[in-house]
């Protein structure tokens, strides 16, 4: 049997896919399991024990989509599962003439029109949305589990990059919605009240110098690490502090404890998943807005009401 998952973007909602993923490969174990995923996170799945198959879409290089069609339509999938549920992803589904095409009941963009099986979803976790689809399968109730695997020498890349730290507390002021950022300034003056051996910045490597910022000396790894590498750093820190964002979802994925800045969004539908992560948000009626823009005043009141005090003493249990 050969079984594509559709779940090209964004980072966090790749994670969100993981344990539905890894139903369904234990109720097909010997199926070739592909997953298509955009080109700039194909690294996060590189040491996923789950797949047999990385197709990568490289979004904005044009030329290459219909390469990628011919070949979607000429690899007999039997099964394909739609997670991201927008008209290009049901376009890809639909391209590959596999048997069954399954797709959640809140996908958008028309993309419902290229299937043949709609799973109900409801208001929930992304987590939990998407593991309708595992029930409708009929794969196992769980455990909830984010197989990512390791890779020797993605660890020792880490070792290098740490230089024997160890107890790491891992700081991400990077999100990709303005209106999910803390503010450097804030995560500046976070820094300088954390133990600075201690400290570990992660981000992009558009990233980097503003970072360098913000690290006060710290060890600055914007950039520096590709995702697969950044899953094997989240895996030594003792917490990640951050925004909502992909990296937060990473973190959590480890079963590292996360303590989380919210605003615009909603914890309850895309918050770190699991019982030991910590929440912060100011509680102001506006929030969650849900939007990528703010337009309360003052603006971005929801995540300027949290003060440096209220993170330092969220994470301090983590500190020891």
């Amino acid at each position: 049997m050969r079984v594509l998952v559709v779940k090209p973007s964004s980072l966090g909602d790749v994670v969100h896919a993981l344990p539905t993923v890894n139903l369904i490969r234990k109720k097909f174990a010997d199926a070739h399991i592909a997953w298509l995923i955009n080109s700039d996170l194909a690294s996060l799945l590189r040491n996923c024990p789950l797949i047999n198959e990385r197709i990568e879409f490289h979004r904005r290089e044009h030329a290459r989509l219909p390469a990628l069609i011919r070949y979607l339509r000429s690899a007999h999938f039997g099964l394909v599962v739609d997670l991201q549920g927008l008209l290009r992803s049901g376009l890809m589904t639909a391209a590959t003439r596999a048997r069954r095409r399954i797709g959640l009941s809140d996908a958008r963009e028309g993309a419902r029109y290229f299937y043949n099986e709609i799973v109900p979803v409801g208001r929930a976790h992304a987590v939990d949305r998407y593991l309708q689809v595992a029930r409708h399968l009929g794969c196992e109730t769980g455990p909830i589990e984010f197989p990512l695997g390791h890779s020797e020498r993605d660890k020792a890349h880490i070792d290098n990059l740490l230089d024997g730290r160890t107890k790491l507390i891992a700081v991400n002021p990077s999100a990709r919605w303005k209106t999910k950022l803390w503010g450097n300034d804030k995560f500046a003056t976070l820094v300088r009240q954390l133990p600075r051996n201690r400290v570990v910045l992660t981000g992009s490597a558009a990233e980097a110098s503003a970072t360098d910022e913000i690290a006060n000396g710290s060890l600055n790894l914007a950039g520096k690490t590709s995702l697969a590498q950044l899953t094997e750093l989240y895996r030594r820190c003792s917490v990640v502090i951050t925004n909502d964002s992909g990296p937060m979802h990473v973190a959590a994925a480890v079963s590292t404890p996360v303590v989380a800045i919210f605003g615009a969004t909603d914890p309850a539908l895309t918050g770190p998943y699991g019982q030991q992560h910590i929440v912060l948000r100011s509680g102001i009626l506006c929030s969650p807005c849900l939007k990528s823009r703010c337009a309360h005043t003052p603006r971005m009141e929801c995540m300027s009401l949290v003060t440096v005090e209220q993170v330092l003493a969220a994470a301090k249990p983590f500190l020891v």
